[in-house]
C-alpha cells in the first residue's frame, strides 16, 4: 500500500512539474517578446538578446512536448504545441505565404538592396548576384573602394552614383538627390548614414532612401571586454560593466533611424526605404520609428527571411533579418525575396513594387 501511494505521489509530482515548466516556458516567451518590443535597445541586456539566434528560444519546446505526451496529458500537449509553437515562430519572425493581390497588367519596378561588405567578394561577383535578379534600381551599402563596382555597373545601368558607403544604380532618371547634415550625438557630429534620391519611374516620382544605421558590433565588443569567458567568470558580463558603450551605440543607431524617418515623413511623394537597418525583428526602434511603413517581407515574402550572417556554419548560415525594405501606402509590394549568395556576409533583398489601387 505504501509503495503504491509513493508511486502515485511521484507521478503526481512529475505531472505537476511538467505542467508548471510548460506554463513557465510559455510565460517566458511572452516576457521575452514584451522586452524586445517595448524595451529593446533601451536596456543593455535586452539590446544584446535582440541580436542572438532566435532558435534557442524554441529548444525547450520538443522536450516539454515529449514530457507532456509521456505523462498522457493530451490537452496540455496540444495547448503547448499551439500556443508555445505560435509564440516561438512569431519570435523568430516567421511569415506565412499569402496572396499579394498583384495586378498583372500594371507597371512594376524591381528594387534590389545589398550590403556588399566592402566588396571583399569582388566587384564582378557582386555584379553577378545583381544580374541574377535584373533589378531596375540597385542600392548598395558598405561599399568600400567604389571604383571597381562603379565601373562594372556602368556597363549595365545608365546612371550610377557612389557617395561614401552608398551606391545607387538605376535605369530611371534621378531628378534630385539629398545628402543630409550630420547629427549631433553626445557632443559630437556623427554621420546620419543615409542618402535620398528622387527618381522618375513608371510608377511616377518616388523618393528612395538608402540607409545603413550604425552596426551594434562596437557595443558588443565593448561588452565582451577582456574575453567572454573572463567577463562571465568575473560576473562583469551580468552586471553590464561595459554597458555604457553598448547603450551609446544603440542610442546613436536609434537617432540615425529617427533622422531618416523624420525626413521621409516630410515627403509629399511615395517613399521607399531600403538597406541594412541593423534592426532585428521585434526591435523597439524598428516598431517605434518605422511602424507607419509597409514592411516588404511581411507583405509579400514568406519564411524567416534571415539575411545575416551568411558566412557561418552551412547548416545554420543566418539568424537575423536586418536587411529590409519599406514603402508608404501609395505603393504595394507585389513580390519580395531574399537572394542567396556567399559574396557578402549579407544576402541581398529584392522587391517588386506597384502603385496601390
Amino acid at each position: 500500500m505504501q509503495r503504491r501511494l509513493a508511486e502515485f505521489l511521484r507521478k503526481r509530482w512529475l505531472r505537476r512539474a511538467v505542467l508548471a515548466l510548460s506554463a513557465l516556458y510559455v510565460g517566458s516567451l511572452l516576457v521575452v517578446m514584451g522586452l524586445f518590443r517595448f524595451v529593446g535597445e533601451r536596456w543593455w541586456a535586452s539590446a544584446v538578446a535582440l541580436y542572438l539566434p532566435r532558435f534557442v528560444f524554441l529548444l525547450p519546446l520538443p522536450f516539454l512536448l515529449g514530457a507532456l505526451f509521456a505523462i498522457g496529458h493530451r490537452r496540455a500537449f496540444w495547448a503547448l504545441l499551439g500556443g508555445g509553437g505560435l509564440l516561438g515562430f512569431v519570435l523568430m519572425g516567421l511569415v506565412l505565404p499569402w496572396s499579394t493581390g498583384v495586378n498583372r497588367s500594371a507597371p512594376v519596378i524591381r528594387v534590389l538592396s545589398y550590403n556588399v561588405n566592402s566588396c571583399y567578394g569582388g566587384a564582378e561577383n557582386v555584379a553577378e548576384v545583381i544580374d541574377k535578379y535584373s533589378p531596375d534600381i540597385v542600392f548598395l551599402q558598405e561599399l568600400g573602394p567604389a571604383e571597381p563596382i562603379v565601373a562594372v555597373l556602368r556597363s549595365r545601368y545608365p546612371t550610377v552614383r557612389a557617395d561614401t558607403q552608398f551606391l545607387v544604380a538605376t535605369r530611371f532618371p534621378i531628378t534630385s538627390s539629398y545628402d543630409p547634415e550630420k547629427v549631433h550625438y553626445n557632443g559630437r557630429l556623427r554621420s546620419p548614414r543615409w542618402t535620398q534620391q528622387v527618381m522618375d519611374t513608371p510608377l511616377g516620382p518616388i523618393a528612395f532612401y538608402n540607409v545603413h544605421p550604425l552596426s551594434p558590433r562596437e557595443g558588443f565588443y565593448a561588452l565582451r571586454g577582456n574575453g567572454l569567458k573572463h567577463e562571465i567568470l568575473s560576473g562583469r558580463l551580468f552586471t553590464g560593466a561595459n554597458k555604457d558603450v553598448l547603450q551609446q551605440n544603440s542610442g546613436l543607431r536609434a537617432l540615425q533611424v529617427e533622422d531618416f524617418t523624420d525626413a521621409a515623413k516630410a515627403e509629399t511623394l511615395p517613399v521607399v526605404i531600403a538597406g541594412d537597418t541593423n534592426l532585428p525583428g521585434l526591435s523597439y526602434v524598428l516598431n517605434h520609428s518605422l511602424a507607419g511603413y509597409q514592411d516588404g517581407f511581411a507583405k509579400a515574402g514568406w519564411g524567416l527571411g534571415y539575411t545575416f550572417p551568411t558566412t557561418r556554419a552551412p547548416l545554420f548560415p543566418a539568424w537575423m533579418r536586418i536587411d529590409r525594405m519599406f514603402a508608404t501606402a501609395q505603393l504595394r509590394f507585389a513580390h519580395f525575396e531574399v537572394g542567396s549568395s556567399k559574396v557578402s556576409d549579407h544576402d541581398c533583398i529584392v522587391a517588386d513594387l506597384q502603385r496601390a489601387e
